[in-house]
């Protein structure tokens, strides 16, 4: 009954209580029953990096079903649509597969898991051809049976997949048709995967519009579902937007609800250690970026978030604070993330801006040209989380690389693209190194335009309080006054 509720804290003591009582006999339906729904439980309530044990669970109530012959429950179990892990093999892949085994190819069935199984093997093995094929059998049944809801979960899975891949508007499409399928499915599981997927798409793309409403309706849900995972990222979400607007107080708001739920969370961390030091308080920013690399240490080297997002955060950090203490962890952290087979695109993209800025810091022409050429096919973008617009990195990228000119066609293109989605961190930081370049480029018409942007930096940086950003727009002004 607690389950059916989404009282998961409550499930999982009772769950908990029961396995215990029936820990010295046989395992019987009984057990498998308790396995099933303490599994579910711990998949709604444990902190991500403990989220293997929920599918140890659940594979000893699917061991059991599929022992006895039970096939419906065996399968209900596999299809169980709790989050995946970036990255890490953690036997989800493999339970479902086990469980494809067990009904015909074609069958309603298959459908479902097929749907699950595409969306794993693509999060966790970086295995997006596999994952496509897997996605396009489970619509061809679903359309087939008339099946809504089959159709609404494998568009809403499809487009999370898309999402790791940097499929940007593939992700947004297939999540918009997924929720456009809620008034017709009662799919609460499939309706907050498809707004979370659109809303990083949204962000990427820089409509704000569209990942204000999604985000506002994603926490709506979250709510509902009372899924510790899904709440905390509806959370994060909503805490998107305030944070491209500069709003840092609702930033701030929503990131210690998320940390309350799971402390941590590298999302979370990586976006509150961002978060102060934009604001320039360095104590606290370093506390949080402690945190981020300290869940590094005791995590297992691999592509996951637990690498990728340290990788990407510290020489963010190091440009805003001018401390290169930690380079070598970050270069550290790039080279697993981006060595692994494993790895997803997105994690890799978290990697190569890492590098990217590490090139820029150091004035390596070399390393620039590598990076830059690897990070084009996403230009017209944002990286999420860091909310760095990929064609200022790529401006960065090619004024150390001696390319004054290209440097500016993409600052120009991330000013066009900050100005259009409303994003004025982003966009403040954007005039701030723009001015940089056209200070040493000097050609004809550019003293002028330097001092305009400086403008526009200080009075964004200076409103909305990022002052790191508006001391080093003072000091440009200080130079160019002498």
């Amino acid at each position: 009954r607690a389950l059916a509720t989404h009282a998961h804290e409550d499930a999982l003591l009772h769950f908990q209580r029961a396995l215990a009582a029936k820990e010295a006999e046989p395992a019987d339906g009984e057990t498998a029953a308790i396995l099933y729904g303490l599994g579910r439980a711990q998949a709604a309530t444990l902190p991500r990096h403990r989220i293997e044990e929920a599918v140890v669970t659940l594979c000893r109530a699917f061991d059991y079903y599929a022992e006895t012959g039970d096939v419906d429950r065996a399968v209900a179990i596999a299809e169980y649509p709790f989050y995946p892990m970036a990255g890490k093999r953690i036997g989800d892949a493999q339970l479902v597969a086990s469980a494809l085994a067990l009904v015909p190819s074609d069958s309603h069935e298959a459908g479902h898991l097929l749907s699950r199984y595409g969306r794993v093997v693509a999060i966790e093995e970086g295995d997006y051809d596999s994952a496509q094929e897997a996605f396009g059998k489970a619509l061809t049944i679903a359309r087939r049976e008339g099946d809504a809801a089959l159709e609404m979960r494998t568009l809403a899975d499809s487009a999370n997949a898309d999402l790791y891949q940097l499929r940007w508007r593939e992700c947004l499409e297939k999540g918009l048709q997924a929720i456009e399928l809620a008034h017709r499915a009662d799919e609460p599981y499939a309706e907050v995967l498809a707004r979370y997927s659109a809303a990083l798409a949204q962000n990427a793309l820089g409509d704000l519009v569209g990942l204000r409403s999604n985000a506002s309706a994603l926490l709506t849900s979250a709510e509902k579902l009372r899924d510790q995972w899904w709440l905390a990222s509806a959370l994060r979400s909503n805490g998107f937007v305030s944070r491209l607007e500069g709003g840092w107080q609702a930033t701030r708001e929503f990131n210690d609800r998320g940390l309350e739920i799971s402390p941590v969370e590298p999302r979370d961390l990586c976006t509150r250690a961002l978060l102060e030091y934009e604001v320039g308080d360095f104590e606290q920013g370093e506390v949080y970026l402690e945190r981020l690399v300290d869940l590094m240490r005791v995590t297992e080297p691999g592509p996951g978030l637990e690498y990728a997002y340290p990788a990407m955060t510290i020489p963010i950090v190091a440009r805003i604070t001018g401390e290169t203490s930690r380079l070598e962890v970050a270069e550290s952290a790039c080279q697993v993330v981006i060595s692994s087979p494993s790895a997803t695109p997105y994690a890799i993209a978290c990697a190569r801006a890492g590098l990217s800025l590490l090139a820029v810091l150091r004035g390596d022409a070399l390393a620039a040209d590598e990076q830059y050429a690897a990070l084009e096919p996403h230009q017209g973008t944002m990286l999420n989380y860091s909310m760095l617009a990929v064609d200022r990195l790529m401006g960065l990228l090619a004024h150390t690389s001696g390319e004054a000119d290209q440097a500016a066609v993409h600052f120009e293109d991330a000013l066009a693209f900050c100005r259009k989605a409303g994003y004025r961190t982003e966009l403040a930081w954007t005039c701030c190194d723009y001015a940089d370049l056209l200070r040493q480029r000097h050609a004809e018409g550019d003293p002028q335009k330097v001092t305009a942007l400086l403008d526009e930096s200080l009075a964004i940086s200076r409103e909305l309080g990022m002052r790191p950003l508006m001391e080093r727009v003072l000091s440009r002004r200080d130079i160019l006054t002498a």
